[in-house]
């Protein structure tokens, strides 16, 4: 069957939300292995989407196949104590920061934010949440409220939700340059949770590098100036590290910063390869406070199942084991730089950013019509990306071969060197 019509049948059952560069590139997948898939007509195409960084180590990675396939040959359903879980815990144990002991399991990254606010409320004794432009933390009724360009026709958000501009250089509503401006970003949320806040403040919640806007990098010492804000209020500071954790940005954790410390880290995505996992991490003294920490009060019906853990563990032995952190910072060093390079100066492209292996290639088009034109070209091409406003983003595996990355990059730079609009 081809690729078109297995889109056909399947349109005529599935709900009309599915992601729209997963429904522009019009792929059907018979197999995939590294950083590669295979469509139905045998075509082989460089996946550098990696579903918005959830694939962390490569499809069909070996080890974990083989990990996986054992353990659904033994036990499969249920949140009992099992080997997979005591390895799971020790090897994350062993990646994470000392300060964050407990690791309560989840089944998305929403599902983790929501988890994660109900814990801020429950430490705190408040309500209120300051979150920040452009970011994405999920689409559930309390995570929604801190999704930019989501809420649209949705009606009222949850309550004590507050925004404030993320520290987006490259686009400051201020009209401001880093480091002159000395974050007035933080000052001016400073002054917005004067003005309405209740004085109530549970937490700040931020994504170390904005994923959705396009792979955004704050200027050094962003995050130490929200761990300021956040002590001033006696609020916790919350990283959503769905995309950024387990080493994508060259550190296991992007929040792992001289004088950050975050008190709650969200992971998610890459966390378990493809399988539907994700955790929050925090303190002993924060988990064990009330209501969250009461007896089944933050449990999750998929939390703690062995698949999850199993597939968790081989993530972080692997991670672990093969440095991948390092090399994604490295590897990505090198990829920027390059794409820096081979792109300056192209009309098309506006701004070459990123940190590790999440990157963001900025375009200047017109609207969506245009993006869309060229994210197909690339495809054609056989290079699969990700969007995100007007960026192109990339998220190669960890493990990605740096031979085979630089031939998928040399294809991207050919078809934006000669991108032209159609007429």
């Amino acid at each position: 069957m081809s690729g078109q019509a297995h889109w056909d049948e399947e349109l005529t059952v599935l709900g009309p939300g599915i992601s729209e560069a997963v429904r522009w590139a019009g792929l059907a997948v018979t197999e995939a292995a590294g950083m590669h898939l295979t469509d139905t007509s045998g075509r082989r195409i460089a996946d550098l989407m990696g579903a918005a960084g959830v694939n962390l180590l490569g499809h069909s990675h070996p080890a974990y196949v083989e990990a996986l396939t054992r353990q659904m040959g033994s036990w499969m359903i249920g949140a009992h104590a099992s080997d997979a879980r005591l390895e799971m815990t020790r090897l994350l144990r062993h990646l994470l920061p000392a300060h964050l002991d407990r690791i309560q399991l989840y089944s998305s990254g929403s599902e983790a934010v929501e988890s994660a606010i109900r814990l801020a409320k429950s430490a705190t004794g408040r309500f209120e949440i300051l979150s920040f432009w452009q970011s994405f933390h999920g689409r559930t009724l309390g995570s929604l409220a801190h999704t930019s360009g989501a809420r649209t026709g949705l009606g009222p958000t949850a309550p004590g939700s507050i925004s404030a501009p993320y520290a987006n250089c490259s686009r400051c509503p201020l009209r401001l340059t880093s480091p002159a401006c000395e974050f007035a970003c933080v000052d001016l949320a400073r002054d917005i949770l004067r003005e309405q806040s209740t004085g109530s403040i549970a937490a700040i919640l931020v994504e170390p590098v904005q994923g959705r806007a396009g792979n955004v990098v704050p200027p050094t010492g962003y995050l130490r100036a929200l761990r300021r804000l956040a002590d001033e209020h006696g609020a916790l500071l919350i990283a959503d590290e769905s995309m950024t954790g387990m080493g994508r940005t060259g550190t296991i954790l992007a929040s792992d910063q001289p004088d950050v410390l975050p008190d709650v880290v969200v992971l998610g995505k890459g966390l378990g390869n493809g399988y539907p996992v994700s955790a929050i991490c925090a303190p002993t003294n924060l988990m064990q406070r009330g209501p969250f920490g009461a007896p089944s009060a933050s449990s999750s019906s998929y939390g703690g199942f062995p698949l999850a853990c199993r597939a968790v563990a081989v993530v972080a032995q692997t991670v672990h084991r093969q440095q991948l952190a390092d090399r994604a910072g490295e590897v990505g060093a090198r990829t920027l730089t390059r794409l820096r390079q081979d792109l300056a100066g192209l009309a098309l492209v506006s701004s070459v950013h990123g940190v590790g292996m999440a990157i963001g290639i900025g375009l200047n088009v017109t609207g969506k019509e245009q993006l869309r034109e060229v994210f197909q070209q690339l495809v054609a091409a056989g290079v699969l990306v990700m969007t995100g406003g007007h960026t192109l983003r990339l998220y190669p595996p960890l493990t990605a071969d740096e031979t085979e990355l630089t031939a998928a990059v040399d294809t991207l730079v050919s078809v934006l060197q000669r991108y032209k609009a159609p007429t």
